[in-house]
């Protein structure tokens, strides 16, 4: 256990928690701050938690609820930072059920995610509102553009989702989820795959029972509209040249992970030449930093699309195909964390005899890069 003011965190592979995701607003806590600063010494002294689900090298999402941030780790190093809403500490007693609206603190796994995601509505909406509980399969259980662009869901009703009010980032102003811009939301979604842990430390805020929470979602009359995808209008050789300029700029912008969504959106569909594009660019920037998170854009490209994937990989040129395939390779068995003997190998999620000859040209080039890394040095969790 990792104590921070004297107090045990408990660290578990998964936690079950009630609570959901809305939004509202609620001043931050004034409890003091733990000894030293959580990332600080994360920083400088590598992983404190000695958990298998944290393997040291590996990437994770790291979130302090005493500061309201989420960072992105790879090994020691912050990839990138944000601001998150965190939730309040309130509870609420009614119906046949009482509900903890604290962010939980241990180390979880993603679950699993999901773009424009569906808010499964919560009774204690329902019973905030003082309105009849409906059934569990009811239509109104079911709201759209609740939870911004993207969801990143890491355990019973909770996730790490898009918002549509930023001013409020900073603060502890949920029933339990932790809420981002909806540009960082949807960069999380594409650097993430099912299993990457998500470690949550700090200190938890603990308010009184009430019977009605000062929360509340926005009502279905305020609820914005579905978003317009990045690039929306432009071709797929206009983005692919946006992208060019904002991978030179990586080093101080961010913008070139808006227009790789919007790649890998086209990509996983039917534009081949969008696939492409995104697979060529891969380790050619001489941006360390940037490769390694680009990388795992083409993992979830991988992931989501990966018949397309493997058979783009194959029209390139051996080089390129070689570059990109050790990128994907690396990016999938740095997001896992478990035990060797359940390792995710990109080649086991689609079989050769599946692949025509040019698949499997990409194909063996994953399988190349596979085994450079399990020559590599050892990565076991710790």
């Amino acid at each position: 256990m990792l104590r921070l003011d004297g107090r045990a965190l408990p660290v578990v592979l998964i936690a079950l928690v009630s609570g959901a995701c809305a939004t509202g607003g609620a001043s931050p806590s004034s409890g003091p701050e733990p000894e030293g600063n959580v990332f600080t010494r994360i920083l400088k002294r590598g992983n404190p938690f000695r958990v298998k689900a944290v393997r040291p090298g590996g990437k994770y999402v790291l979130i302090d609820i005493n500061s309201n941030e989420l960072r992105f780790m790879d090994g020691e190093r912050v990839v990138w930072s944000a601001l998150v809403g965190t939730g309040t500490g309130l509870r609420l007693r009614g119906g046949d059920g009482d509900w903890d609206f604290a962010t939980p603190t241990g180390t979880f796994q993603v679950e699993f995610k999901e773009l424009d995601p569906t808010w499964i509505v919560p009774d204690w909406y329902f019973i905030e509102r003082k309105l009849p509980v409906p059934p569990e399969n009811s239509p109104k259980r079911r709201l759209k553009n609740e939870l911004g662009v993207a969801a990143v869901y890491f355990g019973e009703g909770l996730a790490i989702h898009g918002t549509d009010k930023p001013q409020l980032l900073g603060q502890r102003v949920s029933h339990g989820c932790i809420r981002l811009a909806d540009e960082n939301a949807l960069r999380l979604f594409h650097n993430v795959q099912v299993g990457t842990p998500v470690v949550i430390v700090g200190r938890q805020r603990r308010v009184a029972q009430t019977d009605v929470p000062p929360l509340s979602p926005p009502s279905a009359a305020k609820r914005s509209a579905p978003r317009r995808p990045a690039g929306a209008g432009l071709s797929t050789t206009q983005l692919l040249t946006r992208l060019d300029r904002q991978i030179a700029a990586a080093g101080t912008s961010s913008a070139w992970a808006q227009t790789a969504s919007a790649l890998i959106a086209r990509g996983i569909n039917t534009d081949t030449l969008a696939l492409r594009g995104l697979l060529v660019r891969a380790g050619r920037s001489g941006n360390d930093s940037f490769e390694r998170e680009y990388a795992t854009f083409l993992a979830d490209a991988f992931s989501r699309g990966s018949t397309r994937t493997v058979t783009a990989l194959g029209k390139l040129d051996r080089v390129t195909r070689e570059r990109a395939a050790s990128a994907i390779v690396d990016a999938v068995l740095d997001l896992y964390h478990g035990p060797t003997t359940s390792t995710p190998w990109p080649t086991e999620r689609i079989p050769r005899w599946r692949l025509g000859p040019v698949g499997r040209e990409g194909w063996h080039a994953l399988e190349t890069a596979e085994t450079g890394w399990r020559r590599g040095p050892p990565r076991s969790a710790e």
